[in-house]
C-alpha cells in the first residue's frame, strides 16, 4: 500500500538499488581489466560472487533491515510495549513486518548477470547445485539478520545505536571479496566475530564447484549459533527493558 501511495519514490528507489548493483559489476570488469585473477578467482567467479552477495544484502534490506530499525525506535519510543503483548513470537516480530519491494525487486539485477555469467562459461547447474545455493542463501541472510539483532539489542541499553549501521556496510564490502584473500587469523575473525565471510563466499563457492563439506558445514552451524546467540540477547535485553509510553 505504501509502494502504491507513493509511487515515484518507489520507482526512485528501484532505479538507485538497480545502479548500485550495476556499479559493483562494472568495477570487477575495471579491475581485471589490469589483472588475470584475485586469490585465485578470475573475472567470471568474481562476478557470480559479487551478485550473490547483492542478491543476499537485497534480501536482507528488503525483508528484515527496516524492520529491526523499527524495533530499535520502538524501544526510545515506548512502541515496543506492543510487540511484548502480542501473542507471538517475539523474535519472529522484530523481523518481520514491512517489506521494502524495490529492494527484492532490484535482486533480479544481479540474478540475471549471474545467470548470464554461467551462459558465458558454459557451465550447467544441477539441481542439488541450486537447491543447495538457495539453502546457503537463505543461510546467509539469517547470519546477517542474527548479527545485526545481535548489535541491536544494546538499544537496551545506549537507547540510540544508529551508528551500529556502520558495521553492517563493514560486513557487506567483506563478503563480496574471496575469503582466500585474508590470512588465517582474519578469516577466523570474519566467520566467528563478525560473520562476513559466510554470507556470499559460501553459496558462491556451490555454483563454482569449490564448496568443501567440511566449510558448508561450518557456515550452517555459524547461522545456527548466530540466530541462538540473538534470541538470547533479546530474551536479556527484555529483561532491562522499562516502558518508555506513558
Amino acid at each position: 500500500m505504501s509502494a502504491a501511495v507513493f509511487r515515484a519514490n518507489f520507482w526512485f528507489m528501484l532505479i538507485q538499488s538497480i545502479i548500485n548493483s550495476m556499479m559493483s559489476i562494472l568495477c570487477i570488469e575495471f579491475i581485471y581489466g589490469s589483472v588475470e585473477s584475485i586469490a585465485g578467482w578470475n573475472k567470471q567467479e568474481m562476478i557470480i560472487l559479487i551478485c550473490t552477495s547483492l542478491i543476499v544484502n537485497q534480501l536482507f534490506r528488503g525483508l528484515i533491515h527496516f524492520n529491526q530499525n523499527r524495533f530499535v525506535g520502538s524501544i526510545g519510543s515506548g512502541g515496543f510495549d506492543k510487540l511484548i503483548l502480542r501473542p507471538v513470537n517475539l523474535l519472529f516480530q522484530v523481523n518481520t513486518g514491512g517489506v521494502d519491494i524495490s529492494c527484492l525487486i532490484s535482486a533480479l539485477a544481479p540474478a540475471v548477470v549471474l545467470i548470464t555469467q554461467f551462459v558465458v562459461l558454459g557451465v550447467g547447474i544441477t539441481v542439488g547445485q541450486l537447491a543447495l545455493y538457495i539453502l546457503f542463501i537463505l543461510n546467509g541472510v539469517v547470519v546477517l539478520a542474527s548479527f545485526m539483532l545481535l548489535l541491536y539489542t544494546s538499544a537496551f541499553v545506549f537507547v540510540k545505536v544508529d551508528a551500529l549501521d556502520n558495521i553492517y556496510y563493514f560486513m557487506m564490502d567483506i563478503a563480496n571479496k574471496p575469503k582466500e584473500m585474508f590470512g588465517r587469523e582474519f578469516m577466523y575473525g570474519f566467520l566467528f566475530i563478525i560473520p562476513a565471510i559466510p554470507l556470499a563466499n559460501a553459496p558462491a563457492a556451490i555454483l563454482l564447484g569449490k564448496a568443501r563439506f567440511a566449510e558448508s558445514f561450518i557456515y550452517l552451524v555459524i547461522g545456527v549459533l548466530f540466530l541462538l546467540a540473538s534470541w538470547i540477547a533479546l530474551k536479556a535485553g527484555l529483561r532491562r527493558y522499562t516502558s518508555a509510553s506513558s
